[in-house]
């Protein structure tokens, strides 16, 4: 904190080198003098001016060539996660881009600990203040295991689900592991038989009978495998894949929200997924 007689030798210093009074003071009181009024609203313009200069030189730093680091969470983005990379590249071949893979014990996929500029992930995460662009959604769909009592149905209902011992991800903070376990429609604790990190070691114990799981429609087309069937869940919302970013990296990540913001358009006019 800044001490009052400091910023009060700090003025009368400034007085001193302009050779002006700013302040009429008295023992009871302290105002402006019509030359301090003036100087006061110069200098707010000025202040003004020189926040827009950081911005900028801000801006232009977080553009020099300085790597990107985009987090993406295992099974987030399947097509899309390429697209945005590839076009990223060809708009902007001077700016580096890494991508780092999350497993299942970090939704977030490194923006929860500031690891990453940007991830490309499936909400809900739960961060305060995120700021995030949807890319696209698609159904959620029941894991379960050849054989399985529903699966030949043609779709599911989340009643049906609730009872069946279930494969959860590790704990993480926020509500993204619950999303995934239909907490919102139980009554109790969801009978958890297992955790998973990966979606391979997911479907593997899936695929071995010991529980279900619920994923998105997205991973019928990349993991299906022996052993396992998806299931589409009826009367539940469709889960979303977004790019998140924290606002205060707004400028060094702007050129990938806008080129994210193009895939996913072009994507949504050619009937693409993610």
């Amino acid at each position: 904190m800044v001490s009052t007689p400091w910023i009060s030798e700090t003025i009368k210093e400034l007085e001193r080198q302009l050779k002006v009074t700013l302040f009429l003071r008295t023992t009871r009181s302290v105002e402006l003098t019509d030359v301090g009024r003036v100087f006061s609203g110069l200098l707010a313009h000025v202040l003004d001016d020189l926040d827009d200069a950081v911005r900028v030189a801000q801006r232009m730093a977080a553009r020099s060539g300085r790597a990107l680091t985009l987090g993406y969470v295992i099974g987030a983005g399947l097509e899309f996660m390429p697209r945005l990379v590839r076009t990223y590249l060809e708009r902007r071949p001077d700016q580096p881009l890494n991508s780092v893979e999350y497993d299942f014990a970090d939704p977030t996929a490194g923006l929860r600990d500031h690891q990453v500029d940007a991830a490309i992930v499936r909400p809900p995460l739960g961060l305060a203040g995120i700021a995030t662009l949807e890319l696209t959604t698609e159904p959620r769909v029941a894991c379960l295991p050849e054989g399985h009592r529903l699966a030949k149905r043609e779709s599911v209902t989340v009643n049906d689900l609730l009872q069946e011992p279930i494969i959860a991800a590790p704990p993480s903070p926020g509500p993204w592991r619950d999303y995934w376990l239909l907490t919102d429609y139980r009554t109790g604790p969801p009978p958890i038989v297992a955790e998973a990190r990966t979606r391979d070691a997911e479907l593997h114990m899936v695929a071995r009978g010991d529980g279900i799981s619920i994923t998105s429609a997205g991973a019928s087309r990349y993991y299906a495998r022996p052993g396992v069937v998806f299931i589409p869940i009826s009367g539940v919302s469709h889960c979303s894949v977004a790019l998140a970013w924290w606002p205060e990296a707004s400028a060094a990540v702007a050129d990938l929200v806008e080129t994210a913001r193009a895939v996913a358009q072009a994507a949504g006019r050619a009937g693409g997924a993610a």
